[in-house]
C-alpha cells in the first residue's frame, strides 16, 4: 500500500508538473496572440489615422497655397491677410497657419504674427531646406526648444506656392495640434499612450514629458533594441505584478521622429491570468481525484488479492498459505518463540460421518458455524488458521494454563449451539520450539482427546 501511495503521489507531481508547463506555455501563448491581434489592431488603427490626417491637412495644405498664390502676387494689406488667415484657421479648426511670402521677405501667420525671414537662422533654416527639396509638399513636425517659438509647436503641413511660371514664390503651412491626432487616437483605447522621440530617445511629445530620455522612463528598454528601430519596428512587453504593457516603436521616416505606442493590456492579460490559473487548478484537481480513485481501485484490489490468498474462502479464517508466508517466516516465529505463546489444535468429531451421511454442503455449513463461533471467542491478535479439513490452529499469546480456558469455551459454545463437538490439543511453545515440534506437540495432545473420549480438551 505504501508502494502504492507513493506511485500516487510520483504521479500527482509530475502530472501537476506537466500542467504548470502548459500553463505558462498557455500564457505565452497568449501574449504572442495579444501581440498580433490587439498591437496589429492598434498599429493598423493608428496608421489609419496618420494617414487620414495627413491626407486631410495636406490637401487643405495645397488648396490653401493656390488661393494665396494669387493674392501674394497682388498689393495687400498684410492686416487683411492676417484677418484672413484667423478666418481659415477657424474654418479648419487647426492650431495655425503660417504664410511666407518670399518676395516680400515676410512670415505671417493665424497667430497675428508678422516677422521678417532670415533664412540663415537657426528659426528660419527649415525654410531654405525645404526650397531645396525637389517636392513641392511636406509633411513636418516642429518642436523648437526655444520658449519664444512654443506656439507654434505643431505638426506642419507645408506646401510651396507657385506662379504661373511655376516659380516659388512662398509657403503655406497649416500646423495641428498633437492632441488632434492623440484625441483620435485615444478614441480607439484609452489604454493607449502615444508620444513622439528622437533618434536619440528623447521624447518631444507630449509636452508634458518633453526632454526625458525613454531609458530614465522605461529601463527594461535597451539602447540596442532602441537604435535598430531605424531599420525594423520593436515590440516589447513588460510585465510586473500590478501591469502588463506593450510598446511598439515605429520610425517615421516623413518627420524624422519615432513613434512610440504604449498600449495598457492589463486587464486582458490579468483576466487570461486568471483564465489559465482556474484551468491549471482544475487540471490538478482532476489529476488528484483520478489517481486517488486509481489508488483506491488499486488498495481494493490488492485488499481483495490479499484476501483470497491468506483467508480460507468457506470458513474466512486464515489459510495454510499464510502460514507458510507469513508464520513460519523467521521473524514473526522468533517472536512468538520469545514471547509467552501457546498453540491450540483442534478438529470436529465424527466429521467424516457427517460428510457421508448428509452431504458435503451440511459439512461446509458446520465447518463455517464452528469456526464462527471459535472466532467469536479470540481476540484480535490471535491468529486463527484452518490447518485442513477440518482441523484448525490457534495461536495466542499466553501459556498453555491460560490457553486452557479459551479451549473449554469454545469447546462448550460449539456443543451448545451445533450438534457437534470438538477434540482440543494444546501445547506452549519453548524457545527452542521450530513450527514443525510446536504443531507436533498440539497434535499429539489432540490425538489423546481424541483416544481418551473426543469432547476434551489435553495439554502436553
Amino acid at each position: 500500500m505504501i508502494d502504492s501511495m507513493r506511485m500516487a503521489l510520483f504521479i500527482i507531481i509530475v502530472l501537476s508538473l506537466v500542467n504548470f508547463a502548459h500553463y505558462n506555455m498557455s500564457l505565452n501563448i497568449f501574449r504572442e496572440r495579444m501581440i498580433d491581434t490587439a498591437l496589429e489592431r492598434t498599429t493598423n488603427y493608428t496608421s489609419r489615422t496618420l494617414q487620414d490626417v495627413n491626407d486631410t491637412y495636406a490637401y487643405a495644405s495645397q488648396v490653401l497655397a493656390e488661393l494665396y498664390a494669387y493674392k501674394i502676387q497682388q498689393d495687400y494689406n498684410p492686416a487683411d491677410i492676417l484677418l484672413d488667415l484667423k478666418e481659415k484657421e477657424k474654418s479648419l479648426s487647426v492650431k495655425n497657419i503660417g504664410l511666407i511670402d518670399i518676395r516680400s521677405n515676410l512670415y505671417l501667420d493665424s497667430l497675428g504674427r508678422i516677422l521678417s525671414i532670415d533664412t540663415s537662422s537657426e528659426r528660419d533654416r527649415w525654410i531654405q531646406d525645404f526650397l531645396e527639396m525637389p517636392q513641392d509638399y511636406r509633411y513636418y513636425f516642429y518642436d523648437p526648444d526655444n520658449l519664444e517659438y512654443e506656439t507654434l509647436y505643431s505638426f506642419y503641413y507645408d506646401h510651396k506656392i507657385k506662379n504661373k511660371s511655376k516659380q516659388v514664390i512662398g509657403i503655406l503651412g497649416v500646423g495641428i495640434n498633437y492632441d488632434e491626432f492623440y484625441n483620435r487616437i485615444q478614441a480607439l483605447d484609452e489604454g493607449i499612450d502615444v508620444s513622439f522621440l528622437t533618434k536619440k530617445g528623447e521624447i518631444r511629445l507630449p509636452k508634458s514629458i518633453k526632454g526625458k530620455s525613454i531609458y530614465s522612463l522605461y529601463p527594461h528598454v535597451s539602447k540596442e533594441k532602441f537604435q535598430s528601430i531605424e531599420n525594423e519596428n520593436q515590440i516589447i512587453w513588460k510585465h510586473n505584478a500590478n501591469e502588463s504593457f506593450l510598446f511598439y516603436f515605429h520610425y517615421l521616416k516623413d518627420i524624422n521622429r519615432v513613434l512610440l505606442l504604449k498600449i495598457n493590456v492589463t486587464d486582458y492579460y490579468n483576466q487570461s491570468r486568471r483564465q489559465h490559473f482556474y484551468s491549471f487548478l482544475l487540471g490538478v484537481a482532476l489529476t488528484i481525484i483520478v489517481v486517488l480513485i486509481n489508488l483506491s481501485a488499486s488498495i481494493y484490489q490488492s485488499n481483495r488479492l490479499k484476501r483470497a490468498a491468506f483467508y480460507d474462502s468457506l470458513t474466512h479464517c486464515r489459510n495454510r498459505n499464510y502460514l507458510d508466508s507469513q508464520i513460519k517466516k523467521y521473524r514473526y516465529w522468533q517472536k512468538i518463540r520469545q514471547t509467552e505463546y501457546s498453540m491450540i489444535a483442534f478438529d470436529i468429531d465424527h466429521f467424516k460421518s457427517i460428510n457421508d451421511t448428509f452431504g458435503h454442503s451440511e459439512g461446509d455449513r458446520v465447518l463455517k458455524q464452528v469456526a464462527e463461533i471459535a472466532n467469536s471467542c479470540l481476540r484480535d491478535s490471535d491468529e486463527f488458521i484452518r490447518w485442513g479439513g477440518d482441523e484448525f490452529i490457534i495461536l495466542l499469546n499466553m501459556n498453555a494454563q491460560h490457553a486452557v480456558n479459551i479451549a473449554n469455551r469454545i469447546k462448550e459454545n460449539v456443543e451448545q449451539e451445533t450438534l457437534v463437538s470438538l477434540s482440543i490439543g494444546i501445547t506452549d511453545i519453548s524457545v527452542k520450539d521450530s513450527f514443525k515440534s510446536a504443531m507436533k506437540r498440539a497434535d499429539s495432545a489432540l490425538y489423546d482427546a481424541k483416544e481418551n473420549g473426543r469432547n476434551q480438551v489435553r495439554v502436553r
